[in-house]
């Protein structure tokens, strides 16, 4: 809320302290809180009631902190950076230019990624002290790279991306209630382009969504389907994304609208773009499907 922040009150106030602000205010806050808390504690309820001898679908387990983590921090750091304007308003000076207060909001989308690191990290030492499937993809059955890029590309990243997203609306859309209706256009838009072709022919086109299909879940059969595609330049462009919402956010300062960042975006869409197309065409080119392991009949 803006009676509630305390802003520098000097235009020479430093970066640093305007980010640390700015990362106490989301530490404080019940919304990203409540997220991690879920993000958590499904993982917890996850190992608690698991009952096989070895875990499955561990590729896929990255959306629970990309939903919980990701969507709260959107709508968080959305309210974040209106609320930081309005109290800017309020007390009539500003610590420094519009432009250098984005880049401090900017700076704290990192504990999300943080956040969704940790998860993924905690993931990882939980599937190598119980031991996985034989009909997982994992470590033991894909190369480490692919592993980690679709690790950190379905967890981290997507958190960071939900709340630079959130920076981005809080500076662009002004309307009641658009954090809201950006993190649900934001879900219907993963699924909507992704699901469809996710198991057909041509499924690397999946890849332009910001959130995209790389696992089916185990089948009936016991087998796994892994989806077509270049795990690490899918990597690349969602990294590129969350850089240009971020350049994005910072050109809403007209003062800041600079040769500089014009080419910076450029770059950035530039690097995308590039990244898109080597995730579509190169890597596998068709789905992978495991050897079919029947489930246990207790």
């Amino acid at each position: 809320m803006a009676d509630s922040l305390a802003l520098p009150t000097t235009r020479t106030a430093s970066l640093g302290s305007m980010a640390g602000i700015e990362a106490r205010r989301l530490l404080r806050n019940p919304i990203f809180l409540v997220g991690v808390a879920l993000a958590f504690g499904v993982l917890a309820l996850m190992v608690a009631t698991n009952e096989d001898p070895a875990y499955t679908d561990l590729l896929p387990i990255p959306l629970v902190p990309a939903f919980f983590v990701g969507l709260t921090s959107l709508v968080a750091m959305a309210r974040q950076t209106r609320s930081t304007e309005a109290a800017v308003e309020a007390v009539g000076t500003a610590p420094r230019t519009e432009a250098q207060r984005t880049v401090a909001l900017v700076s704290v989308c990192l504990i999300p990624f943080a956040v969704g690191l940790l998860f993924v990290v905690a993931e990882v030492v939980i599937a190598q002290s119980v031991g996985v499937a034989d009909q997982e993809w994992w470590f033991a059955t894909l190369p480490d790279w692919q592993v980690w890029s679709i690790l950190l590309a379905s967890g981290p990243v997507a958190c960071l991306g939900g709340a630079l997203l959130g920076v981005l609306t809080g500076r662009w859309l002004r309307f009641p209630g658009a954090p809201a209706v950006v993190a649900v256009a934001a879900v219907l838009l993963s699924f909507a382009g992704s699901v469809p072709i996710a198991y057909g022919s041509g499924s690397e086109l999946r890849l332009w969504v910001p959130w995209a299909m790389w696992h089916s879940g185990t089948l009936e059969d016991g087998t796994q389907e892994l989806m077509a595609g270049n795990p690490a330049a899918y990597l690349g462009y969602v990294l590129s994304l969350c850089a240009a919402a971020a350049l994005v956010a910072v050109w809403h300062d007209r003062t800041a609208r600079t040769p500089r960042l014009r080419t910076a975006i450029l770059g950035t869409v530039v690097v995308g773009l590039a990244c898109l197309v080597l995730s579509m065409t190169t890597g596998p080119s068709a789905n992978r499907v495991s050897e079919p392991v029947p489930f246990r009949v207790e």
